[in-house]
């Protein structure tokens, strides 16, 4: 099967076209490093046929993080444990990038969040609107964040500008209603991702992979965002971005009966740009992961089966039919058992 040929992105080898896509893990300790329970499920993860595993995410800052107990790479004694996950995962022969973060108008604790423009995802918790003094340090943050990543041992990182966070609200026109540098364009909107994934090639070296998650689409002014999309796609080729990973932002309301959500939105943003794609949403067996490769994306992703079985690519090679997650979204909230079905 295609799906466990080997992958070779311009700077890194992957030995098959399996990844576990980032999620948040409620494991994480109150100091923002990875604790022993995170560890295990990272070699157990590994240990099951997954090649690449984007860990994370990670917030770049204290301010940035989403809940208490997130993962960080905002400072440097975070470097020591994020490098545990590394030792754990590469005798099975896995890659590990880092996810890189700021949560934005999403962000723990409430009462100083921060976006592009004033925006209220939750009603009466409003975010306000960002200085270019506190984007530049934000800036400053992923690559900072990047550097301590590349220290640990990771093999490349990946910069979130999905799911309502803050690179996403950016670049978002819903979102982002400013009219300085950093908006009312499509390269305004883009040039903070510009500018962090410029810094971390300028600080960790251009041969140091860099991975950008992005929506497919988006729930207001999808057009827009659309056509600025498959205009920042070459951009991220130039900059020296080793693939693009697509979800999108209506994963959490997809039925079950869905698979294989974003796999043609994704190949109609990227165009004809030679740029390696892994998309994410509603793949659930082999031939779910067999179609989404035929379609001309090169690497499959899976988030919230892996959260229910760790061990899904072993159990589908041994004959089960279909990973038993049925999207019911309970993942997000039920905190350390993580997924309704576990039993322990």
């Amino acid at each position: 099967m295609k799906v466990f040929e080997e992958m070779k992105f311009k700077n890194l080898t992957i030995k098959n076209r399996i990844v576990r896509s980032a999620t948040h893990s409620h494991l994480g300790n109150l100091d923002g490093t990875i604790s022993d329970e995170e560890l295990d499920m990272f070699e157990e993860l590994a240990s099951n046929d997954i090649g690449l595993i984007i860990a994370g995410q990670f917030f770049v800052s204290r301010e940035g993080i989403v809940r208490p107990g997130s993962n960080e790479l905002a400072e440097d004694y975070q470097i020591e444990r994020a490098s545990k996950i590394v030792s754990r995962v590469r005798p099975h022969g896995t890659k590990v990038i880092a996810q890189l973060n700021h949560a934005g108008a999403k962000a723990y604790p409430e009462d100083n969040k921060v976006g592009p423009s004033v925006i209220e995802l939750e009603k009466d918790k409003p975010a306000r609107k960002m200085g270019v003094n506190e984007i530049e340090s934000v800036i400053n943050d992923f690559i900072d964040a990047a550097y301590r990543a590349k220290l640990s041992g990771m093999d490349g990182v990946e910069i979130h500008c999905a799911h309502d966070y803050l690179l996403c609200e950016f670049l978002t026109p819903s979102f982002n209603k400013r009219t300085d540098k950093y908006g009312e364009t499509y390269e305004g909107r883009f040039l903070i991702v510009k500018e962090i994934i410029q810094g971390i090639k300028n600080k960790c070296g251009s041969d140091y992979p860099v991975f950008v998650k992005v929506n497919s689409n988006a729930a207001e002014e999808n057009e827009q965002y659309t056509s600025d999309l498959k205009k920042m796609i070459p951009e991220f080729k130039r900059l020296g971005v080793e693939a693009v990973e697509f979800s999108g932002s209506n994963f959490i309301h997809m039925k079950y009966s869905d698979h294989n959500y974003y796999v043609e939105s994704a190949m109609n943003i990227k165009g004809n740009t030679d740029i390696p794609v892994v998309v994410v949403g509603g793949i659930r067996n082999f031939a779910d992961m067999e179609a989404v490769l035929e379609a001309g994306v090169d690497m499959i992703s899976i988030s919230r089966p892996l959260i229910s079985e760790p061990d899904l690519i072993t159990r589908l090679k041994n004959g089960q039919e279909k990973a038993r997650c049925t999207s019911c979204n309970k993942c997000f909230v039920v905190g350390k058992k993580r997924c309704v079905l576990n039993k322990d």
